[in-house]
């Protein structure tokens, strides 16, 4: 799950660290256009991902034919999504700061339309593979896509061996023909003769059944994250406009690695709601409460690997991506900036985990709410008002609200859990799945 998740992640790093190179405004542009791309990604997969539950809670049920509808479900939703990303990527520059939208406007708009072809590759064929344990076939694909995109990098940003410099342009194309090749590698998989006879793949047929039973878990999950996502993505258009450009660059530096070890989160995320939503469909509810134990020492082993390079080594991290003149003030203030953005790797590594317990049995209202309430409370008031209407604080005061936010929602999610409620939604679940 972790390597699956690596991915587009690994792809974004790489995208900046080399445009870092090329220019930092650019790099700028593009870390700050980028919220909006993750916003719009979030929230697909956060709809995509109840399928995570449907497979698992069928493959535990031994209900295996019902598996390739669950996933052909998600492929035609996520293409459907072009509803929403045409309209937005033609109107690319009405989400960015007039500082960015120069540059970051084209980043966005083609980032935006092959968006779809990492949900329905990366979200709905990997999260089949994953849920039905067939593991190795992913991190293959991790492999290939991020070869491509690295070597697309390098040609298209530079203009190398005859391709044209298309600068951040070329950047947004290498992540997205990378995910192109991505997709078609699943899809060949998925509709190979093994998966066909078993899971029925090769059935690519809409059923208003299986979209009904999606609709209720897969919109209240996907619009807390558009409201999450979005106000994060508006956040840092409040940073581009009234921050300073040391202030910025600090901040676009901490972002692009802290949005790479998200990975470790999402990944994580993932992995305990398939196994929760195969343990629920089993009724094996014993194992989810065993597995806990195994699942914090993973957290704790990726808190001192982070650790190392976030808190040790924070010059080798800035110098991944700016090799200009560094002050003392500029260094304090990114250094600080990327101490308190690893506590928030680790604390939503934590959160993430206890929101997919949650998914799995099907509590998603409670999700929700805890999701918006806490981030629109803890972190985007305190952020509008300080940062921008009164101007104090600046991006490490950012950094610390999101902080906040994370704490509340471990809190609020570990309190359900623990709660007779949220196990006799289990229960219920399991009856149901049989």
């Amino acid at each position: 799950m972790i390597l699956a998740a690596i991915s587009n992640y690994f792809m974004t790093l790489v995208d900046h660290i080399i445009l870092s190179k090329y220019s930092t405004d650019a790099f700028i542009a593009a870390g700050f256009s980028h919220p909006f791309y993750w916003a719009n990604m979030r929230a697909m997969l956060a709809f995509i991902s109840v399928t995570n539950v449907f497979i698992g809670q069928s493959y535990g049920a031994r209900n295996y034919r019902q598996i390739g509808k669950i996933v052909w479900q998600t492929i035609l939703i996520s293409f459907v999504y072009y509803i929403v990303l045409i309209p937005s990527a033609l109107n690319a520059k009405a989400f960015l700061a007039d500082t960015i939208e120069d540059l970051g406007a084209p980043y966005l708009a083609i980032t935006l339309l092959f968006l779809p072809f990492h949900l329905a590759g990366f979200g709905a064929i990997g999260a089949f593979f994953l849920g039905i344990g067939m593991t190795r076939i992913v991190p293959v694909v991790v492999l290939i896509s991020n070869f491509i995109n690295i070597l697309l990098d390098f040609l298209l940003i530079f203009g190398l061996c005859g391709f044209p410099e298309l600068g951040i342009r070329g950047a947004a194309y290498a992540t997205g023909v990378s995910q192109l090749v991505a997709f078609f590698i699943f899809l060949y998989k998925f509709l190979s003769r093994p998966y066909r006879r078993r899971y029925l793949t090769h059935i690519p047929r809409i059923s208003p059944r299986l979209i009904k039973r999606c609709l209720p878990l897969g919109i209240p999950n996907a619009i807390s994250s558009i409201l999450n996502s979005g106000g994060l993505a508006i956040v840092s258009q409040m940073i581009a406009k009234v921050c300073s450009s040391d202030d910025a660059l600090a901040f676009t530096i901490t972002n692009s690695i802290y949005l790479f070890f998200w990975f470790f989160a999402d990944g994580l995320g993932k992995g305990v709601c398939t196994i929760c939503s195969n343990c629920i469909g089993r009724n094996e509810m014993q194992i989810i409460y065993n597995s806990a134990r195994s699942i914090v020492k993973l957290l704790l082993i990726f808190a001192i690997i982070t650790g190392f390079f976030m808190i040790m080594e924070p010059r080798l991290m800035l110098h991944l991506f700016y090799q200009g003149e560094v002050t003392g003030t500029f260094f304090e203030n990114f250094r600080w900036m990327l101490f308190v953005a690893w506590l928030g790797v680790v604390a939503d590594a934590f959160r993430w985990m206890f929101q997919n317990v949650l998914i799995a049995a099907d509590d998603v209202y409670f999700a929700v709410i805890s999701n918006v309430s806490c981030f629109w409370l803890a972190a985007f008031t305190p952020i509008f008002i300080f940062v921008y209407i009164l101007h104090w604080g600046g991006a490490l005061f950012c950094w610390e609200c999101f902080i906040l936010d994370s704490c509340s929602r471990i809190t609020s999610d570990f309190l359900r859990i623990r709660s007779a409620t949220w196990k006799q939604k289990a229960l219920d679940v399991a009856r149901y799945s049989r």
